[in-house]
């Protein structure tokens, strides 16, 4: 089987405004496995797709983790967001990730 993505996010953490500032980024092995994530900041998951990572979100489907939609950058104004294609899974945006809280 070919490699499904460099990365994938299985969460993210949102500002008071509902926007992305972070996500839960794992580096996908070969084989398709990956481990404990990393939080990264949205600049960066931004950064590695600009330097043509993919990137794949994944949701807990228990038994196991589901592979969902590729991400992308998109820019409206002067600010980049990530996003994925809609309609590419049912569950296939960033916001059926697990949100994560601060620790305060």
């Amino acid at each position: 089987m070919a490699k499904l993505a460099d990365y994938f996010i299985s969460g993210v953490w949102k500002d008071s405004s509902e926007r992305i500032t972070d996500v839960m980024l794992h580096t996908v092995n070969e084989n398709n496995s990956f481990k404990m994530g990393v939080k990264t900041s949205e600049s960066n998951a931004i950064n590695f797709l600009k330097a043509k990572k993919t990137i794949k979100t994944i949701t807990w489907g228990y038994p196991d983790w589901e592979i969902g939609a590729l991400v992308t950058v998109v820019t409206i104004g002067n600010i980049e967001y990530l996003r994925t294609i809609a309609n590419a899974s049912v569950k296939d945006n960033l916001d059926n990730s697990i949100n994560m809280i601060p620790i305060k």
